[in-house]
């Protein structure tokens, strides 16, 4: 079985989205228009045969662009393997990691822990997700109690759409001083937004109240699978819980299609981690790798 380290010039894009859109849980950060929005055009992909299994390889830089890795891009979870990916040929592909450069990259959840070869160290990272499929009476009966009786108070909010400049706005508004967000992140993010609105795979949202934005949201969809990408409360939002109203409109938009599901995209922080689990869903996880030589990052 052939496994060949193509450069982005040498991808057949239309071979390699295909087998990200074949896979039994295909997302959008696989997609070749996103990786070159994510990277700036800077990956190479490992390809198994004739496209039947693919993992991006983000070609990033660190201390100033001096050092080159491959490192997780910005607004991109989890890199893959995508494909109809048999047990062999994933193991072929992590066997052909490059050895030249830094690495770290987080790989599907259900990865077999088995065929990770002895060169990397591995763990699980949080990614809480929430089954939509029972419909939205029903999930919604698992909020805590206290948050249910406020959404039955806000029974006439609206998710309304908001255009990319507008959400990337209000990012920079209330998170660029009070996050590690940067103005490149910004033009990342506008990219990504415009480019799922014009592709058909959701887009930017808002919660308002009296005239008032309270609370806005970038929600990429895919197969079912709403992805809680990246989200901002206003001030007044703090103030009246506009994220969990958001949030709860988002989850009924989507509820009761098969296979509907949430993606909370994380966290880490214990913080926003238990504010995830408290709408009741499961931690999915999903698979870091990395350099033994390096150490987790």
């Amino acid at each position: 079985m052939q496994v060949r380290r193509l450069r982005r010039s040498a991808i057949d894009v239309a071979r390699w989205d295909a087998a990200v859109l074949a896979d039994a849980r295909p997302l959008p950060y696989g997609l070749s228009w996103w990786l070159d929005i994510v990277t700036a055009g800077h990956w190479d992909g490992l390809v198994c045969g004739e496209y039947t299994c693919v993992l991006p390889l983000p070609r990033m830089r660190r201390l100033g662009g001096l050092v080159p890795v491959l490192v997780r891009p910005p607004y991109t979870q989890q890199l893959g393997p995508y494909g109809t990916c048999r047990r062999d040929e994933v193991a072929q592909l992590l066997l052909q990691l490059p050895r030249s450069l830094q690495l770290s990259l987080p790989l599907r959840p259900d990865l077999d822990a088995g065929v990770i070869p002895d060169r990397f160290m591995h763990r699980r990272r949080t990614n809480y997700v929430l089954d939509l499929t029972p419909g939205y009476a029903e999930v919604s009966r698992r909020f805590p109690r206290k948050l249910q009786a406020y959404l039955r108070k806000c029974s006439r909010d609206l998710l309304e759409p908001l255009e990319p400049a507008a959400f990337v706005e209000l990012n920079r508004r209330y998170l660029l001083e009070r996050t590690p967000l940067t103005e490149h992140d910004l033009s990342i993010l506008l990219q990504l937004a415009e480019a799922c609105l014009a592709r058909g795979y959701g887009g930017c949202y808002q919660l308002r109240e009296e005239g008032e934005v309270l609370a806005a949201a970038f929600l990429p969809r895919m197969a079912g699978r709403t992805i809680n990408l990246a989200a901002v409360t206003t001030d007044p939002g703090r103030k009246r819980r506009g994220m969990s109203r958001l949030l709860a409109l988002a989850m009924r938009e989507g509820a009761g299609a098969a296979g509907a599901t949430f993606d909370f995209e994380g966290s880490e922080l214990p913080g926003v981690r238990e504010y995830f689990a408290k709408f009741g869903g499961a931690d999915e996880g999903y698979t870091l790798i990395e350099e033994r030589a390096y150490g987790l990052l």
